[in-house]
């Protein structure tokens, strides 16, 4: 058996290929039931401790079970977006330090216990190397920006990570060429496919040769016409949900009076913050808790700022998150769904057209179809040339980012499946490839 692990900043999944066949994913058991992912998130209660007296941690579904309960805890999300960031070193939880290693090593740790049953999985881990998805860019930055001169260091960081869970013979695949593997085991004709691979934090693009004439090729590097990728996919495009529909409803763009009788605007640094709703913890400090109660009295929208204080302290971004993401899924396949977020005192139902939506995701879709030109004329390959554009992420069901493939290379080229496990299953193909004697 050969092993692929797709560590995702949304979510994660293990798979499995056998030395001949197709790829399958590893059933991942939490709370007495199968999960095909494993979203990527840890939460620590205040006063849970494990044995040796640092906060325990509960992840994937867990960690949703148990911050759902509410209670004094801290949720952490899209972990792997701080790997390429240098000033993220550490953070402090309930007393207890942890590196940024330590918290990706964690949530890799609680996959391989959910696959523990697995005898399969356990067999793979002794007898064959592990190979584990990499964007083509990674994130520099939480903010979203990549860079490449962080690629190597956002690589050793995850190995280190991957090595303190317990994996000690990793190799790393392009997370597009992994896709690329899945959509491949499909093949009965050699194609010359553009892979579109969307996760939550980068999108990343590879143009190469696939079929059944490039199975037999231990090194894919040589079926690799260029590879590219951007610092944008899911976690963008909910960002522009929260900025134009929920912030408002929080007190973005409202003023209050100063002491000095001064009409001032509410900070718009808090918005920015809010966008990335796993940085919502960041905000809960007791000068951001003050700088609001005392606003607060003196707004044009008192009870905005209340709703928006609610939320940062009870650190409802979770929550948020899940609203978001529902209307944006909604609007994949209806042109306008209503947003609803109700937690305590926040009180927000909106009407979201789709129609705005994709214009307040244009600067996005700007980016990546810039990204993709980059890659198409640095590679000198015409777009007439593509036999077939695979799409695969979540974000690829958004119509807009469709569009946008569609109208370059044609409708009938678009091609997709396995959307949230695709990479996955094709890392547990190419290491059977490259490995497989």
């Amino acid at each position: 058996m050969f092993i692929g692990l797709d560590f995702g900043t949304t979510n994660s999944a293990l798979a499995l290929a056998p030395a001949q066949g197709p790829a399958s994913l590893v059933p991942l058991r939490q709370n007495d039931a199968d999960h095909t992912t494993f979203r990527s998130l840890l939460y620590f209660e205040e006063g849970d401790r494990d044995a040796s007296g640092r906060a325990h941690a509960f992840a994937g579904p867990a960690a949703i079970d148990a911050y759902l309960q509410g209670g004094e805890g801290r949720l952490i999300q899209s972990i792997k977006s701080y790997l390429a960031n240098p000033e993220f070193t550490s953070t402090n939880i309930f007393g207890s330090r942890f590196t940024l290693e330590n918290l990706i090593g964690t949530v890799v740790t609680r996959i391989m216990e959910a696959a523990a049953y697995s005898q399969d999985v356990a067999t793979a881990r002794r007898q064959a190397p592990v190979v584990v998805g990499r964007p083509a860019r990674f994130v520099r930055n939480s903010l979203g920006a990549a860079g490449t001169e962080s690629d190597d260091f956002a690589v050793a960081r995850l190995l280190t990570a991957l090595q303190g869970a317990g994996l000690t013979d990793v190799h790393f695949e392009f997370e597009p060429v992994a896709a690329a593997f899945a959509y491949e085991s499909g093949l009965t004709r050699d194609e010359l496919v553009l892979i579109g691979d969307f996760g939550g934090g980068t999108s990343d693009f590879c143009l190469l040769h696939v079929g059944p004439g490039m199975r037999e090729v231990k090194n894919r590097a040589e079926t690799i016409i260029g590879v590219s990728g951007v610092g944008i996919a899911g976690d963008a495009f909910d960002a522009r949900i929260v900025e134009n529909v929920i912030a408002p409803k929080l007190g973005k763009g409202t003023s209050y009076e100063s002491t000095g009788r001064k009409i001032l605007p509410t900070p718009a640094w808090i918005y920015d913050s809010l966008k990335r709703w796993h940085q919502l913890s960041f905000l809960n400090t007791y000068k951001t808790r003050k700088m609001l109660e005392d606003i607060g009295p003196v707004s044009d929208a008192p009870e905005d700022i209340e709703a928006l204080l609610h939320l940062i302290v009870e650190n409802r971004g979770f929550d948020m998150y899940r609203a978001v993401e529902s209307a944006k899924v909604r609007l994949s396949s209806e042109t306008k769904t209503d947003l609803v977020f109700r937690s305590g005192l926040i009180d927000i139902k909106s009407e979201v057209a789709r129609a705005d939506f994709d214009r307040w995701i244009e600067p996005e879709l700007n980016e990546i179809s810039s990204c993709v030109d980059r890659l198409m004329e640095t590679s000198g390959i015409a777009s007439t040339r593509v036999d077939r554009v695979f799409l695969t992420g979540g974000t690829s069901f958004i119509p807009a980012v469709c569009k946008l493939f569609a109208e370059r290379f044609g409708a009938e080229k678009l091609a997709g499946g396995g959307e949230l496990t695709s990479v996955a299953t094709g890392l547990a193909l190419a290491a059977r490839q490259k490995f497989m004697a």
